[in-house]
């Protein structure tokens, strides 16, 4: 994996840090290659490949939740080979037009961190680049995902705790711990900070989905995410979903990292061609983006 400081050295201003592939269970099926061709087009320099990292096969058991949610939530393990050889290919045969940097978006899962651990340590001369986010909040049923569909957020974690601003409660606790794991060959940025907020349009005008504490949680990870002298996913997909409508963080939580100079990556989030550069022009019309 680069070293921070590499990271550190790249344009932003023309990084593409967080795209998907036809390996993504949940993506389009379109060839990464169509991908690479947008983003040339489209001005970009350096581009991520972050696929969904392979889950750990307990991850797999039995839950009341969104089947769908489970199995589509990351490339199968024995894809690994395949996914490498390809990308390791078209960085080579791109090397003159686009830098392409591989690696995955890692989920970060409490129970089985000592697992992911290892799997970072065992790929970790074979990637260039990662980002490490939250999907899943542990239920009385199992794990369940925050982003899946809206009524699977609502049957799951909204169910088990209570309302939007605890379902933000607890993901924001994760995602602190997320921050503050300290492993070797972890990855240097965090994923959609506030994922957790994808489906507020579907709900009353007047839902809390923020308060003291969101906050306090808030402040707190862009503390130490400054502290570490890491990155975040700006991520803005959510400008382009009617059920969201704004960027991840939102553009109130923005402003606040670029007052702290945290670096931010423009984060397409494109799991279909189309998406590739969408919001790119929003990420460079502010200035302080980068």
């Amino acid at each position: 994996m680069l070293s921070l400081t590499a990271l550190h050295h790249l344009d932003r201003r023309t990084w593409s840090g967080h795209n998907h592939t036809e390996f993504c269970p949940h993506g389009s099926g379109e060839d990464v290659e169509a991908y690479l061709e947008r983003a040339i087009a489209a001005g970009f320099k350096t581009y991520s490949i972050t696929e969904h990292f392979p889950l750990p096969p307990a991850f797999y058991r039995p839950t009341q939740g969104s089947r769908h949610a489970i199995a589509t939530a990351a490339m199968a393990y024995d894809e690994l080979p395949q996914y490498f050889a390809k990308m390791n290919y078209l960085k080579a045969k791109y090397r003159d037009r686009l830098r392409i940097l591989v690696g995955f978006e890692v989920d970060y899962l409490p129970e089985f961190r000592d697992w992911t651990a290892e799997q970072l340590h065992q790929y970790h001369s074979q990637i260039d680049d990662a980002i490490l986010s939250v999907h899943f909040l542990p239920t009385a049923t199992g794990l369940r995902a925050l982003d899946d569909t809206a009524a699977d957020f609502r049957q799951g974690v909204l169910q088990e705790y209570g309302s939007p601003v605890a379902v933000a409660h607890a993901y924001l606790r994760t995602m602190q711990q997320a921050v503050d794991w300290d492993v070797a060959d972890k990855p240097h940025r965090y994923g959609h900070l506030m994922l957790y907020r994808k489906w507020r349009n579907t709900f009353p005008s007047k839902t809390l989905w923020q308060d003291a504490q969101t906050n306090r949680q808030l402040g707190d990870l862009l503390t130490t995410v400054q502290q570490h002298e890491e990155f975040l996913d700006c991520n803005m997909a959510g400008l382009f979903r009617p059920t969201e409508t704004e960027s991840s963080p939102s553009a109130n939580w923005l402003r606040a990292a670029q007052e702290r100079q945290i670096p931010l990556v423009f984060g397409a989030d494109a799991h279909r061609v189309s998406a590739v550069d969408e919001g790119y022009n929003t990420y460079l019309e502010d200035q302080d983006y980068h």
